[in-house]
């Protein structure tokens, strides 16, 4: 079979499946089972946290089971893929972050294309990176961290969420900056790689707020420093790295949901408006807040202008600097 004639084949069975799904959401039957929400990432990472603090109120508003499962790898391909190939009926979605946006320029392939394969919900929320070393180390600050690496370039590690994530980026982000050479330890979440920063096995971490705020109040985690063009009011006390001097490390994490394509947009809109509904309720609000998120809300057309602008500005980036995965 050629390839044209599998692309044909595959567009039909697509319109074939969004033609019965538009039926039966016009008779008013979705949702009538469980919908699943596929995170890329392991669990304890910004993903995973946003998605689960919604869970309770989507169930409550679908009616059905609102599931939350995880399929984890350091590029956050496995559990794209798996959606993209997914039958777009309404029932299954990605909850994703900055890697689904980036990935085109950072891996030579990829399983699916991110702009044809996948249909937009809504842009959750965004939130800053946050630079965080253990208590129990050395390190008390930003300057401290640097002379150390300039004095051993080479041997100081940053942990991640993950190889295309905010976290990642703002690693390569505060080497360029202060001029110092780390290396990059992923991990399949910012828990995972928390998890390592507890036990003293990576010299520092960029990850999110949300991840990491319990163990900074606990005292076991000391927080250097955020992007962001103001102090986060989660963590006021901590400096952005524009105060510091380091402007150019300013990457923000983003959050995502998007369908399988052809998923018809009276689907996508009306759990988008669940999803904003839910993240408006006062606790879910302050919740959010408390752990660094800013709530967006698109809409699905709004998402996939965003993603298209997002995809061309990486890939034009990674024609003029390395952004290859490690």
């Amino acid at each position: 079979m050629s390839i044209s004639r599998r692309g044909l084949i595959r567009r039909a069975s697509l319109a074939a499946a969004a033609l019965g799904v538009r039926q039966a959401f016009g008779e008013g039957r979705w949702p009538d089972q469980t919908l699943h929400v596929i995170v890329p990432r392991a669990p304890g990472g910004g993903t995973d946290i946003l998605i689960r603090n919604l869970s309770t109120g989507m169930q409550d508003r679908l009616g059905q089971p609102f599931l939350v499962e995880n399929k984890p790898d350091t590029a956050a391909v496995i559990g794209a893929t798996y959606v993209a190939r997914a039958r777009p009926d309404g029932y299954v979605f990605l909850a994703c972050d900055n890697a689904f946006y980036q990935n085109p320029a950072i891996l030579k392939s990829l399983p699916f294309d991110t702009l044809r394969d996948f249909s937009g919900v809504t842009m959750l929320a965004n939130a800053p990176v946050i630079l965080v070393v253990n208590a129990e180390g050395p390190f008390r600050s930003v300057s401290d961290l640097v002379r150390a690496a300039k004095e051993k370039p080479g041997t100081l590690t940053f942990a991640s969420g993950g190889i295309g994530s905010s976290t990642h980026f703002g690693g390569i982000q505060f080497g360029l900056a202060a001029g110092v050479n780390l290396i990059h330890v992923p991990y399949r979440s910012s828990g995972a790689a928390l998890n390592d920063l507890l036990g003293q096995q990576v010299t520092m971490q960029f990850g999110g707020i949300s991840s990491a705020k319990g163990q900074i109040d606990a005292g076991k985690l000391r927080a250097l420093a955020t992007t962001g063009a103001s102090r986060d009011p989660a963590l006021p006390e901590v400096p952005t790295f524009s105060e510091l001097g380091l402007k150019d490390v300013d990457i923000m994490s983003l959050w995502g949901v998007h369908a399988p394509a052809g998923t018809p947009i009276e689907i996508r809109s009306r759990f988008r408006d669940m999803l904003l509904e839910v993240m408006k309720l006062p606790d879910i609000s302050k919740r959010m807040s408390d752990l660094g998120y800013n709530r967006i809300g698109s809409t699905p057309d709004e998402l996939d202008a965003e993603t298209k602008r997002l995809v061309a500005q990486w890939i034009d980036l990674g024609r003029r600097v390395k952004l290859a995965g490690d």
